[in-house]
């Protein structure tokens, strides 16, 4: 499990954390469409990607807008359901067949009460997922639609080439035919 062994480089002897792990972290495999937390639920789980592609959406006015990727390695969670206990306006779905592994944030919650290491795991798991979101506010408030790209290219070179054109173009904030435009003039 990758997972445990990011969190064993950070707790290293930490008992606490490692029987959290194997008593609350659950594994599923998900296929290509598959939509893990759909708007309007109050999913308070906290995804890791092992393996795959996962991406973030909303839809207005009928059209999907892609709010941010995720592919292995990264954290993603319901932020408006997690701090405001309000359900989600945000769908979370499967690209590709992917491995992920969760846990109930409320679980731990209660853990972090009552330990040390516990809380400096969970200000991780948060510090993580706010990195995550300053960097899509930052691109989006930013960044000209050529520089988002090209930001995409360099941070993410491989979504480009796993996500559909369409859904990179939603993430952009752009047409389909504006992302071809850009494409082939870089």
């Amino acid at each position: 499990m990758i997972f445990q062994k990011i969190i064993s480089q950070f707790f290293p002897n930490d008992t606490e954390i490692q029987d959290f792990i194997i008593n609350n972290i659950r594994s599923l495999e998900v296929k290509k469409g598959d939509v893990i937390s759909r708007n309007g639920s109050y999913n308070r789980n906290i995804y890791f990607v092992e393996n795959g592609l996962l991406r973030a959406f909303y839809l207005e006015n009928g059209k999907d807008i892609t709010t941010n990727f995720y592919p292995e390695g990264k954290l993603v969670a319901n932020i408006d359901t997690l701090f405001q206990e309000q359900p989600t306006r945000f769908n979370i779905e499967a690209l590709e067949n992917s491995s992920i592994v969760y846990c109930d944030y409320e679980k731990l919650e209660m853990l972090c009460k009552e330990s040390l290491p516990a809380a400096n795991f969970s200000r991780y798991i948060l510090g993580n997922l706010m990195v995550q979101m300053s960097n899509r506010m930052t691109s989006l408030q930013y960044m000209t639609a050529k520089e988002k790209y090209e930001d995409l290219m360099q941070d993410h070179k491989d979504i480009i080439l796993r996500a559909p054109l369409g859904t990179i173009a939603t993430y952009l904030g752009i047409s389909p035919e504006t992302l071809s435009r850009i494409r082939s003039s870089i």
